[in-house]
């Protein structure tokens, strides 16, 4: 039979354990102290030690004439702005309040500006009042000169980059959830290449002329010539971010003699305006020109026909950095693997 200070030792450690994986929800009341004392078969002077102990490490909260409850363990989650759907953000916060939730955390949600005004000491009293158990930032537009890497770079607890470009930690030092985008964009280009696309139309964002999905735009028709495009036979239309402009900017290669065999969008949002484009010619999807998406939003299931796309498994990203903030994944820099869901919109060509 286990001596008093082994078992102790090891209640606390099954206690601490079922409160951090969960089994014991955040705001969940313990039994009485009898009758908790009796289902783990120790004294109450026991019991009250181990409870005294989580109570130190705030993972438990004793309220007099109330019980002894799971303490609310917060996650912050810092995204940059919450009211644009075209944001990375809404599709891999599902993930994280699911991960969150399944190990007893709440999760609280804030836009980067909310820091703005508080200093460093005034950050951390918060951080300590709510009982914050980490920080996640949601953001690919991350420097030096950030507002929000100045203020939590110096606070005493676990960061985690989520979405991030993998050069993001070396100078952040915070450890990050990547995804090779240079590879994810290879991989729409060979796939409709394995289709037979050989005149291919490619959105280009214009707030950066110079560069798709992580190529430069010198080192682009290489890339093409090495999937196995002809460059002189790929064309581009430069268009804005969320690609409300992409049937304007699509609509002149439309008018060309020699048809386009298939669009690759910049992004998934991209593609209710290219289908304008396409149907305002009186041409179909896919019979006629076929459409690729890029992002796995889920915007593309619900389009018809539904689309295509190199899907970056946004939720997944969610779950990791979750993972990586508890722990569970040590790695500094995690990337997050891509994968094609092939819909109608790559169907057969016409005559094909």
């Amino acid at each position: 039979m286990p001596r008093k200070p082994e078992k102790q030792k090891q209640l606390y450690e099954i206690l601490r354990n079922f409160i951090l994986d969960g089994k014991y929800r955040c705001g969940e009341r313990f039994p009485k102290e009898i009758d908790f004392a009796a289902e783990w078969n120790v004294s109450r002077k026991t019991l009250r030690a181990v409870l005294r102990h989580l109570e130190e490490e705030k993972l438990i909260e004793r309220l007099k004439s109330k019980g002894t409850f799971v303490r609310y363990r917060q996650i912050l989650i810092w995204i940059d702005n919450n009211k644009d759907p075209h944001m990375p953000s809404n599709y891999i916060i599902p993930g994280l309040l699911r991960s969150a939730e399944q190990r007893g955390f709440s999760v609280s949600i804030s836009t980067c500006s909310e820091l703005d005004g508080l200093d460093q000491k005034e950050i951390s009293r918060c951080f300590s009042e709510r009982n914050v158990s980490g920080c996640i930032v949601v953001t690919n537009r991350i420097n030096e000169k950030t507002e929000i890497w100045q203020k939590l770079r110096n606070q005493k607890l676990p960061i985690v980059l989520a979405h991030a470009h993998p050069q993001d930690h070396v100078f952040t030092g915070w450890p990050c959830i990547a995804f090779d985008e240079k590879d994810a964009w290879k991989t729409a280009l060979r796939f409709l290449r394995n289709q037979g696309v050989r005149r291919l139309a490619v959105g280009w964002p214009e707030y950066m002329p110079d560069r798709i999905r992580g190529w430069e735009k010198a080192e682009f028709p290489a890339l093409l010539k090495q999937i196995g495009f002809d460059p002189d036979e790929t064309v581009c239309f430069m268009a804005d971010t969320a690609g409300l402009r992409a049937d304007q900017a699509l609509a002149p290669l439309l008018r060309k003699p020699s048809r386009l065999d298939a669009v690759l969008c910049y992004s998934d949002f991209w593609a209710p305006a290219v289908y304008r484009a396409i149907r305002s010619k009186n041409l179909r999807i896919p019979e006629d020109i076929r459409v690729m998406g890029f992002c796995g939003a889920p915007i593309g299931r619900y389009l018809s026909p539904q689309l295509s796309t190199v899907d970056l498994q946004y939720e997944r990203i969610g779950e990791a950095a979750i993972q990586m903030l508890l722990g569970e994944i040590r790695e500094p820099l995690h990337f997050i693997g891509h994968k094609v869901v092939e819909r109608e919109s790559t169907g057969m060509i016409k005559g094909g």
